[in-house]
């Protein structure tokens, strides 16, 4: 569908314009027209604009291109056609040359059709063309003096042009709007931007004093008055316009926010605390605004403990004022998992998906929490529900295959997993090693190593990056013994990507004590246990089994107490603790 033509906001493809054969003297040819063409002519074109009305685009260009067949002395004939052109040209620059061509020669026999000629000046605005533009939007300003859109236009492109005369001019021209409308910021900001290419500060200065004596009572513009100061390191004055803004209006959050920025500017973090406090507890400050204050906020003080409570407090406010705001449980959410409250940030998660269900991502994000909590029922149901809403999607059926393997539901992981298998793009490898990987693992845990094995090849030969199948077939190959010498250089390919992941050094150390070489096992398997944070009953059980075989009997007693700490039921475990020796499984 093409854009509309009353959108000024033209999506003109980014094309190189200059050099492009711009065909004028072909615009201007045309044969001679006989009025029964030229009314047949306007027909036409009534015909093709009452298409465009209907969204009938194809019907409406044809029509266009029968219009000015017909009369090729119709320049807004060949206006229309000419904008179509720019809008279907992409990179075509021969057709966006000739396009342009039309609208120009439009705009040179009727600059007072005011449409078109706005149109043509905002493409030549879009396009760099300074000159081009400024010469329209001149004739514009001269034909219609009581637009303001168009003495907008007209200003900017005075502005723009970096020329001294031209942006003395701009002043005047928003002089003139301000004149007919009144003092406001916006105009108060463009005239400050063109001060400021001109280097004049006093007039800066000047215009925001203006400003304020326009409307004295207004917060606003006692914040737009401090945030100019301080941009010309004025510390003081910007702190008094603050100060003012939250005097005149005490629920005014722009001002809050303002001033928080200004006290974190000169380091002033008490100030600084106290301010964002104020800011996002008023109704009156934008979400977007409070979000943007909020994550700075958590990003300077996340780490520190102590700030926890008062973080917390924000965000309750926050959710308080704004309960069905999705984007404030996401970063609430994003919060707790920094902080590793993963069962929290499983709740924001769901009350966001409570609200808006439908992004993927969010589902596959609480499914992981779930896991993390090693709540795999509640990820099951998670899955479950995911793909009602998603059906089609690899992904929730892959990580849904796993959760079901962790539930030892093995046939029924076999089968999303299969399913994950089936929605898949055939020529996404990644994607596809993935989830042969996985199948392997639950094949493996099902006790069906044969079929394990096949899959993890499937899954290294699809992508020989996927560390994940890497890491798990050598671990499997050294547990089974089987295949050592392939094992450990699987294993050595994740070390080299991953030098400090305690999962692929544990790995490494077991393929290492299955090759009997106990003195490099126990070096890797002391680098597993230094960069695990919480080590696993299985690690714990390692080294007890290494050191035991580097004869230290009493440290691997204690390993393979910590194991059993963690695995009261291993009776395994329970015979090493037992009779304080290792036993072959």
């Amino acid at each position: 569908m093409m854009t509309n033509f009353r959108n000024i906001l033209l999506g003109i493809a980014t094309i190189a314009f200059l050099g492009a054969p711009v065909d004028v003297a072909a615009a201007r040819r045309h044969v001679d027209t006989t009025a029964a063409d030229a009314r047949k002519a306007d027909y036409v074109f009534m015909e093709a604009m009452r298409q465009h009305a209907l969204e009938n685009e194809d019907a409406y260009y044809d029509l266009l291109g029968r219009a000015y067949e017909l009369d090729t002395t119709n320049s807004e004939v060949g206006f229309y056609r000419g904008y179509y052109d720019l809008m279907v040209a992409r990179e075509d620059s021969v057709t966006f040359g000739k396009g342009y061509a039309l609208m120009k020669r439009h705009f040179d026999e009727k600059p007072e059709d005011f449409y078109c000629s706005f149109v043509y000046g905002s493409i030549n605005d879009q396009m760099g063309e300074r000159d081009e533009a400024l010469r329209v939007w001149n004739a514009l300003d001269k034909a219609y003096p009581t637009k303001t859109e168009v003495a907008f236009k007209l200003a900017e492109a005075l502005a723009s042009s970096q020329d001294s005369a031209n942006v003395a001019k701009s002043i005047e021209v928003y002089d003139r709007i301000e004149k007919a409308q009144g003092k406001s910021i916006p105009v108060s900001t463009r005239k400050i931007r063109a001060y400021f290419i001109s280097q004049d500060t006093a007039s800066i200065f000047n215009e925001v004093q203006q400003l304020l004596k326009s409307s004295p009572g207004s917060p606003e513009n006692s914040v737009f008055a401090g945030d100019i100061y301080a941009m010309f390191s004025e510390p003081d004055s910007a702190l008094h316009y603050y100060n003012r803004a939250c005097e005149i209006d005490p629920t005014f959050g722009l001002a809050y926010y303002s001033r928080a920025n200004y006290y974190k500017s000169i380091d002033d973090s008490v100030g600084y605390d106290r301010e964002v406090f104020q800011a996002l507890k008023q109704e009156s400050l934008e979400l977007d605004t409070k979000l943007e204050l909020l994550t700075g906020y958590i990003r300077a003080l996340y780490e520190d403990p102590a700030q926890q409570p008062r973080i917390q407090e924000l965000f309750a406010t926050l959710i308080e004022q704004h309960p069905h705001e999705v984007s404030i449980h996401d970063l609430y959410c994003s919060y707790l998992i920094a902080i590793s409250d993963y069962a929290g940030a499983a709740e924001q998660m769901s009350y966001a998906l409570d609200v808006d269900p439908s992004v993927e991502d969010r589902w596959r994000t609480l499914m992981s929490l779930y896991i993390q909590e090693r709540d795999f029922p509640a990820a099951a149901k998670a899955g479950e529900t995911a793909l009602k809403y998603h059906p089609g999607s690899p992904m929730i059926n892959l990580v849904l295959g796993s959760v079901f393997s962790q539930m030892k539901d093995y046939d029924r992981a076999l089968a999303t997993l299969d399913r994950a298998l089936e929605l898949t793009d055939s020529t996404d490898m990644e994607e596809l090693s993935s989830v042969y990987s996985t199948i392997g693992d639950v094949n493996y845990a099902k006790g069906d190593t044969d079929a394990a094995f096949e899959y993890y090849n499937k899954a290294i030969e699809a992508n020989p990056a996927n560390m994940l199948a890497l890491n798990n077939c050598a671990y499997y190959l050294a547990v089974e013994g089987k295949d050592l010498d392939r094992a450990e250089r699987m294993s050595a390919m994740t070390l080299k990507d991953q030098p400090d992941n305690s999962t692929s050094l544990d790995t490494y150390a077991w393929i290492m004590f299955k090759k009997k070489d106990y003195a490099q096992a126990m070096a890797y398997i002391d680098k597993a246990l230094e960069n695990s944070d919480e080590p696993s009953a299985e690690l714990f059980q390692h080294a007890g089994d290494i050191y035991f075989m580097n004869a230290e009997p009493a440290a691997a007693l204690d390993f393979w107490q910590k194991a059993l700490e963690l695995e009261p039921d291993n009776e395994l475990l329970q015979r090493k603790v037992k009779h304080k020796t290792y036993f072959y499984e």
